[in-house]
């Protein structure tokens, strides 16, 4: 199925692994409409989707919107070169910092009442947990992305196909969460 067809300058990746659109011109705007086709390819494809502001994974700055469903487990990774930024859009987002040992070291609940922007240096351990149906952020990191070694991911994190591991993992974030 085309996605964004309203929108010529919005165009899949089809060599990413997950759902990813990149915007191919030099000036971005993204419109509420834009959201709402966002929204309905994430509901089509019951997946989560990105619509990269950058055009290509080569660019210097990248400039994501992404959309994830509560459930989505993001394994705690590291980029030993690149500080991120999240900016909330629209619903609640825990995001939560690590020291290399894997314990919690900072974590911000992030909601358009109260923090809805958030940024971490590089080389901090960090995931982050959709508290809502689904969130949408912006995340805005230095480019270029690398494939093979861009994330380097905890080893006393659970692999993302250990799905009883991932659930206790991340209930105990966000209860920990809610308990401060």
């Amino acid at each position: 199925m085309q996605y964004f067809s309203k929108y010529p300058f919005i165009e899949q990746d089809k060599k990413a692994k997950s759902l990813s659109f990149f915007c191919k011109k030099d000036i971005v705007a993204l419109s509420r409409d834009i959201m709402d086709e966002l929204k309905r390819v994430a509901s089509a494809e019951c997946a989560d989707v990105r619509i990269s502001m950058h055009q290509s994974p080569h660019s210097d700055l990248h400039n994501m919107i992404i959309l994830q469903h509560k459930g989505t487990y993001v394994r705690p990774h590291m980029h030993l070169a690149k500080t991120e930024t999240y900016q909330l859009i629209e619903g609640e987002h825990l995001v939560v910092v690590f020291d290399e040992k894997g314990n919690v070291i900072d974590s911000c609940n992030m909601s358009l009442e109260d923090n809805f922007l958030y940024r971490f240096e590089k080389n901090q351990f960090h995931t982050s947990i959709p508290k809502s149906d689904f969130v949408i952020f912006h995340e805005s990191k230095i480019g270029p992305f690398i494939r093979e070694g861009d994330s380097i991911f905890a080893d006393w994190a659970p692999v993302t196909e250990d799905v009883e591991e991932v659930k206790k993992f991340t209930n105990k974030l966000v209860e920990s969460e809610s308990t401060h």
